[in-house]
């Protein structure tokens, strides 16, 4: 192997009177005979090569960078600050192969590339073999929804609390990532839960439907135990005649509306009719006297009254009447206007209950 002053002479006279391609073909050549030598090569070695790469890197054509990015990206001991130099570099080209691949790259270096360049580069971040807390916490902090579904789907990346309830946040509506959250052995329940108690009726199904057994069952058992605590915090809330204590603020009623179709696919009978008295604003006791006039008219008033969709109202009118929805009762629920459920509903607070007589008067 040369002796650094010669090697520093032959670039010296190269970088004062070289072209281009001069430059090129001694950078091609200093870099083969690093590779060749790595693996018996000293740190002192190393430092000699990373001083004669680095005189030439800044004076070189994109196509060589991109190349010599491609050659040190899996060599362990790679020229350290050849290889910042590339990671860095704003074209993803030159510095995608290394910022995947090189261990030379510190945590703290991935970190600084992850809160400053563009998603491209937290890409690359995000496919590495293995991706620290820290890095983790950036990439999801700043990345888009590709970064995020990458790096989740990344086995080999560890996540904080903080970034996974993050995650769980953003696949409140994002069936791809929900999916692939759910497939991680390293989410807790509690943010399992959360994902769940949060995401919407479509990843719900989404979920349910694509899980394995084993999963599935994971699944409806953390929605089960969700729709027992809704039916409880409700029934805290009910006075002594049945009638909610407070009326239900705005937020309350999105939430009962998202979470009562998980009450009548968990089977919980007593809890869904406690759900349904507190959105439509009905006692118990009302709400009981107008499913006993007519059960399947009734559920289908009710439902239609508080603005359920056909996919819940179906759910509702199943476990209370014991029987899957009919294509009548379909027909029934879009021929119901609003304007007459809400009549119905008005009668019954009046009244207090309901015969079959008057139900079918009104209808």
């Amino acid at each position: 192997m040369l002796s650094a002053p010669s090697l520093i002479d032959d670039l010296e006279s190269t970088m004062r009177q070289g072209s281009a391609a001069q430059r090129a073909n001694i950078l091609k050549r200093v870099t083969d005979l690093f590779l060749h030598h790595a693996p018996l090569c000293s740190e002192e070695q190393v430092t000699l090569f990373d001083e004669v790469m680095l005189r030439l890197v800044r004076q070189i054509e994109q196509h060589a960078l991109v190349k010599l990015s491609t050659q040190l990206a899996p060599v362990a001991n790679a020229p350290a600050r050849v290889v910042h130099m590339l990671a860095h570099d704003d074209d993803i080209e030159v510095s995608r192969p290394v910022i995947q691949q090189s261990q030379v790259l510190t945590d703290e270096t991935l970190v600084e590339i992850a809160s400053s360049k563009s998603q491209a580069h937290l890409a690359a971040i995000a496919g590495r073999a293995h991706v620290a807390e820290k890095v983790t916490d950036v990439l999801v902090e700043r990345g888009n929804a590709a970064v995020t579904l990458q790096v989740t789907k990344n086995s080999g990346a560890r996540f904080s609390r903080h970034a996974l309830l993050k995650v769980a946040s953003r696949a409140n509506d994002d069936a791809d990532l929900a999916e692939t959250m759910v497939r991680r052995e390293d989410v807790p329940s509690d943010v399992f839960e959360h994902l769940l108690s949060k995401a919407t009726e479509v990843v719900r199904q989404r979920l349910l439907k694509d899980a394995d057994a084993e999963t599935r069952a994971r699944i409806n058992q953390i929605l089960a135990d969700i729709a027992d605590q809704v039916a409880r915090s409700e029934a805290e809330q009910l006075g002594s005649d049945g009638r909610p204590a407070a009326m239900p603020t705005a937020k309350d009623v999105v939430r009962l509306k998202l979470q009562i179709g998980d009450l009548a696919r968990a089977g919980k009978r007593t809890e869904t009719i406690t759900a349904l008295s507190a959105l439509s604003k009905l006692p118990i006791a009302a709400v009981q006297s107008l499913l006993r006039a007519e059960a399947e008219d009734g559920v289908l008033i009710l439902c239609k009254a508080i603005g359920l969709e056909w996919t819940d109202a179906k759910t509702v009118l199943a476990v209370m009447t014991g029987q899957d929805a009919a294509k009548t009762a379909f027909k029934r629920y879009f021929s119901l206007t609003d304007e007459t459920a809400q009549r119905v509903i008005n009668f019954v607070k009046a009244c207090k209950a309901v015969s079959k007589a008057d139900l079918q008067r009104m209808l």
